[in-house]
């Protein structure tokens, strides 16, 4: 896979079904213009207000394999009975156009992202309590029995969550989105993304005669 030298690195959101992920995507997106939204395809059913190729590419699970066996796609998983996977092709443009993309995607999926794109940041979203986790699942209108197997899901998921870069609270929305952007800012200052600027100056410092007057 290529991995050329970018501006930027992708950044990976996970969380618990209910943990506001897809949301703080948004809030990203409106806050920043360095951020854009890596398309995941899924064979889930469309969700009521979702759009094809902005939402997700939703496929056939036929579709969703041939990709997959092409090689096509960064990271997969089955989650709840339906795939997901990020194609390549959709991170590698962001990238190449010197922006940040940002992908949310489940625990596993951020795992393999990481091996492949070490450079990867990766944020664990939680809600502040279990308690509004529920509420949140049950107001997206999740039926009591799915509600019951997200819960269970949740509980393997944050066993893994010290495996993360990051770990965001979801209390209010708009604070998890600075607070987001702020990781980003972070990242984006360390030395080891900006060797070439140090080496540049470095350059610079060696034609300089040191200590001499001018």
């Amino acid at each position: 896979m290529r991995k050329g030298n970018y501006k930027y690195f992708p950044m990976v959101i996970s969380a618990p079904s209910g943990g506001g992920k897809t949301v703080v995507r948004s809030g990203l997106l409106k806050l920043d213009k360095r951020f854009a939204f890596s398309v995941t395809c899924t064979t889930r059913p469309r969700r009521p207000g979702e759009t094809d190729g902005r939402d997700y590419y939703f496929l056939t699970v036929g579709q969703f394999r041939k990709l997959r066996r092409g090689g096509k796609l960064l990271e997969w998983a089955r989650v709840h009975g339906n795939y997901y996977g990020t194609p390549v092709k959709s991170v590698m443009e962001v990238l190449e156009k010197g922006r940040i993309p940002v992908m949310t995607i489940d625990v596993k999926g951020a795992r393999s992202v990481k091996r492949l794109f070490p450079q990867a940041v990766t944020v664990f979203l939680l809600p502040p309590d279990l308690k509004t986790l529920v509420q949140r699942l049950r107001g997206r209108g999740e039926k009591p029995e799915n509600v019951a197997v997200r819960l269970e899901t949740a509980r393997a998921e944050i066993k893994v969550a010290s495996q993360f870069d990051y770990l965001v609270i979801n209390n209010k929305l708009p604070e998890a989105v600075r607070e987001v952007a702020a990781i980003a800012d972070l990242e984006t200052r360390k030395i080891g993304r900006n060797l070439d600027k140090v080496r540049a100056f470095g350059k610079q410092l060696g034609k300089k005669a040191i200590g001499r007057k001018p």
